[in-house]
């Protein structure tokens, strides 16, 4: 929006010096562009004014269309380079705009940018570089200091440095040229060539000035550039693109514009006239910027992608973290818009496309934000959302504590989890900023999978978590799924299965609200989370699983009951597994055997003459008797290595393909039914049961002494020297030495620095891959009979190894975090016994801890997402005074229950007792 005193970039465009080279530029141009069309028809497309900058009127339109249809002009098609709607104009026109997005584009080949003043030779322009710069500036200073200089006036002075940076700005091949390592030298795959600590010292040395003009211009003639961006789309023309993506003002657009409370003033509306310019034009060119880098083709992306990874880990995550925040400001955009429709009479103004894309978007809605005061409301929005966001996106108040202490209700009080539910699919699906910011993050993640430079929890988004997340699932995957469906109905011409499709279509139109506007059909959303996961927090991931788990348990209820109806026989619901605790691999191994379509039922386990229902308690003791027993060193299915202590597939002829199975299937009923595990498993191993390539990297992680022994192998010259060939002795479990040849007659073929290479991918594919493919097979079979499904490719190898084994804690668990979380029934928080508790927790080793814990959760380990989401509860077994039972612990519910004690000193004693000498369900 315009701002007294100011031009926006349109005006600033037409104005001055400038405004005659473009006019010149386009008349010259206009002689090219079919004058005998334009005499006959007058303007069509595109005129020498700002035709092309403002949309057509109902009677320009009308009079358009009546003119070409005259005139039989054929159509093409195309998509948008910004924001990817799909275009189609006329063949004969020179120029067209997206109507979404307002980006123009030039159709003919031979017509040149207006914008690009590098092409006109009347106009010559200093090197764009910190050394041309700090000339200007000096001048500046001298003139201020002199009362002279170089250009004049003052003002003159000012126009100047406006003018060099306002017209290096405006071309892209200017940019192209500039800020780079050597001036002989072109991008290449390793390396854009440019300069960041020159381009950065450049943008701080505008900041320092004590006018924010010169960066006003910069960013205006940016804006235009990005507004008309040229039509090359090749690795040695894009380095415009990361040269603006340096700018200092596009994170600071985004800060501070979220409301913390409706009635107080933004950080926006206290902003002055010059940052409030720059935060609106700082916005327009960081959408563009995401835009335009979302829709490379594909070699630019493999070199953008390849760049971003070569940089600092400062540098990369920042960029992550403006990326998110980008998202996080549009996914609140949505919210307030929704808020905004919800409760007022008329919503036509938040409708128009030109209004809501824009960073004071709540200044056009011209309302006050009015929270809904019930906990749910029609649209799935709660009040108690908290919008208190980070640079990174995250946010920095989130427990439910924090918001009930806002909306001054009990601090007990803890909320629904169908109300923390807050933004519908049809909100966000076809918010074109959401995919193209989501596109761009992609290309960082992978650089980040290749490379390894930060933790994958950095590219969360835990806004995300504000979203139906399992309404997006189920939308994704039905979008997912229906293309092979369309195939299999063309392929049977089933008539029954297009009723399956009428009916499936009835009942999902009203939950995932995407239907077409004919009412027919339903639509493809074009933009779910799940086709991003690195945005969504392990949190709401497990929460899906858990989703596609439950969907599954009920459907498989149905099956048994209408089963058992049809065949007049008892049925169960559940998936119930009856064993010895001295047997308990083999009546294990028998039940799974048994009961093999029974896998998606709620999982229920009972000990052979030993009392207790299980609530889950009972699952989580099997669990860790079973493992503990299978993975033994003395079953001899998996051996270990040393100093790893990692475990992995026994090299061995004898055939246990079964108990293979049986591990796979547990470690898939374990994820299941949320049961954290002890084991210790390479990542090689999650890698290849989500179909990812291994590397040398996880071949060191499990076996650290032959990694870098093949490491130090790729790094050494005349390899030949040391008289390798293409074959591995080894030992099997039995402890018998063997010999294999990796490849053909490899015992003669010496490894050479030419084929080191090939000798190493070999070596690792033989370990990890050939030499146990049999049992691997077996255990991804039993793996993936109890847990394939769509939710299961949403998790990365990592976050798979997260909520299977948990998080292993290695030092000393927070008391302070304990404390905060844990939950009291007969006791209060200030209670003497309870206060013997904590200072015992607290002055325990992290060993000391770790058995309490298992004492009363029934693991080691904590939750996968961490301490925040353990549930800890304490309660009272009786209030009588002088009870001195031991301590006792329901695991299925993570409680631990306690008597008063007379002394701090029995109370330690009692506590010792129980959790040194106990197993199983009664104490030995």
């Amino acid at each position: 929006m315009a701002q007294k005193g100011y031009t926006t970039p349109c005006e600033q465009r037409h104005s001055g010096w400038f405004s005659r080279i473009v006019r010149k530029k386009q008349s010259s141009s206009s002689q090219k562009r079919s004058p005998s069309l334009r005499q006959k028809n007058g303007p069509i497309w595109h005129e020498a004014n700002n035709s092309d900058l403002n949309p057509l009127s109902l009677n320009q339109k009308s009079s358009l269309r009546r003119r070409l249809r005259q005139n039989n002009t054929d159509f093409h098609t195309g998509v948008c380079k910004c924001c990817g709607t799909v275009l189609r104009y006329p063949s004969d026109v020179p120029r067209i705009r997206c109507m979404v997005c307002q980006t123009s584009y030039m159709i003919e080949e031979n017509i040149n940018e207006c914008v690009d003043i590098c092409e006109n030779s009347a106009v010559s322009l200093p090197e764009l570089s910190l050394s041309t710069l700090n000339k200007y500036i000096k001048d500046y200073e001298d003139l201020q200091s002199n009362g002279k200089g170089t250009f004049g006036t003052e003002e003159n002075k000012l126009s100047s440095l406006e003018n060099f940076l306002f017209v290096s700005f405006s071309s892209h091949k200017c940019l192209n040229q500039s800020f780079k390592l050597t001036q002989s030298g072109n991008c290449s795959y390793y390396s854009a060539n440019l300069n960041f600590n020159e381009l950065h010292a450049f943008y701080s040395a505008l900041q320092s000035l004590p006018t924010a003009r010169p960066m006003i211009s910069l960013l205006k003639a940016a804006s235009i550039l990005l507004r008309h961006p040229p039509q090359e789309n090749d690795v040695q023309t894009i380095r415009w693109l990361l040269i603006l993506m340096e700018l200092p003002t596009l994170a600071d657009s985004l800060i501070g514009t979220n409301d913390q409370n409706s009635q107080s003033q933004t950080s926006l509306d206290k902003c002055t006239e010059p940052e409030l310019l720059i935060k609106s034009i700082s916005y327009d060119i960081l959408k563009r910027i995401i835009g335009i880098s979302a829709h490379f083709d594909h070699k630019c992306t493999r070199y953008f992608s390849h760049w971003w990874s070569h940089l600092p880990d400062s540098l990369f995550i920042r960029k992550i973290e403006i990326l998110n925040l980008y998202i996080t400001f549009q996914l609140t955009r949505c919210i307030n818009y929704e808020i905004y429709s919800s409760n007022s009479i008329s919503s036509s103004s938040f409708k128009n496309p030109y209004a809501t894309d824009d960073i004071n978007y709540k200044k056009t809605l011209r309302a006050h934000f009015v929270r809904p005061t019930s906990k749910s409301s029609d649209f799935g929005l709660s009040i108690r959302i908290p919008l208190f966001i980070s640079l990174s996106g995250r946010h920095l108040a989130t427990s439910n504590e924090t918001i009930a202490e806002r909306d001054g209700n009990n601090h007990s009080e803890k909320l629904d989890d169908d109300h923390v539910v807050k933004l519908k699919l049809q909100q966000y699906c076809d918010e074109w900023h959401l995919r193209t910011a989501a596109t761009v993050l992609s290309l960082f993640f992978c650089a980040n999978q290749t490379h390894g430079k930060v933790p994958e929890a950095i590219f969360y988004n835990n806004l995300v978590d504000y979203i139906n997340v399992k309404q997006d699932f189920d939308s994704w995957q039905f979008s997912k799924n229906n293309d092979k469906h369309e195939k299999e109905v063309a392929k049977n011409n089933d008539v029954s299965l297009l009723m399956m499709d009428y009916l499936r279509a009835e009942s999902n139109s009203a939950y995932l609200n995407i239907v077409s506007d004919d009412g027919a059909t339903l639509k493809k959303p074009s933009f779910t989370f799940c086709r991003y996961p690195f945005l969504i927090s392990l949190g709401a991931k497990i929460t899906i699983l858990e989703h596609e788990a439950k969907r599954k348990m009920e459907r498989k209820t149905e099956e048994a009951f209408i089963r058992s109806v049809n065949k007049k026989l008892p049925f169960d619901i559940y998936f119930k597994i009856r064993v010895r605790r001295s047997f308990i691999t083999e009546d294990s191994l028998r039940s799974i055997k048994e009961h093999r379509h029974d896998f998606k039922k709620s999982l229920k386990i009972e000990f052979v003459n030993e009392p207790g229902v299980d609530g889950g308690g009972l699952k989580k003791e099997w669990f860790l008797l079973l493992t503990k027993e299978l993975f033994d060193p003395s079953k001899k299915l998996f051996s270990y290595y040393n100093p790893s202590n990692l475990c992995y597939f026994s090299i061995s002829t004898v055939n246990n393909e079964e108990l293979y199975y049986l591990v796979g299937a547990v470690l898939g009923l374990a994820i299941y039914n949320s049961t954290i595990l002890d084991l210790k498993l390479p990542r090689a191993l999650y890698k290849k049961l989500l179909g990812h390539k291994v590397t040398l990297d996880d071949f060191t992680q499990l076996d650290q002494n032959a990694g870098k022994g093949l490491k130090k192998l790729l790094l050494l010259e005349n390899v030949e020297e040391l008289s390798i060939y293409f074959e591995v002795s080894f030992k099997d479990v039995e402890g018998q030495l063997i010999t294999h040849e990796l490849i053909s007659n490899g015992s003669n073929v010496l490894v050479n620095d030419t084929n080191k290479y090939e000798y190493v991918e070999r070596y690792l594919n033989f370990f990890l891959s050939d030499i146990c493919k049999s049992r691997f097979d077996s255990f991804q079979r039993g793996f993936y009979n109890v847990v394939g499904g769509n939710a299961l490719s949403l998790f990365t190898p990592k976050e798979i190894e997260q909520i299977l084994i948990g998080d292993s804690n290695e030092g000393a668990i927070d008391t302070m975090m304990m404390r905060s979380i844990t939950r009291y029934k007969g006791f209060e928080s200030n209670d003497k016994v309870i206060s013997w508790f904590w200072h015992y927790f607290d002055s325990c080793v992290p060993e000391v801890q770790k058995k309490i814990l298992f004492f009363v959760t029934g693991t080691y380990r904590l939750p996968a997402t961490g301490l925040p989401s353990l549930h800890f509860k304490i309660s009272r077994i009786s209030a009588e005074k002088g009870c001195s039972r031991l301590p006792t612990s329901h695991t299925c519910f993570n409680e631990l229950c306690l008597s008063d004690y007379e002394s701090e000193v029995e109370f330690r004693n009692k506590m010792e007792i129980a959790i040194n000498n106990c197993e199983g369900f009664e104490l030995e």
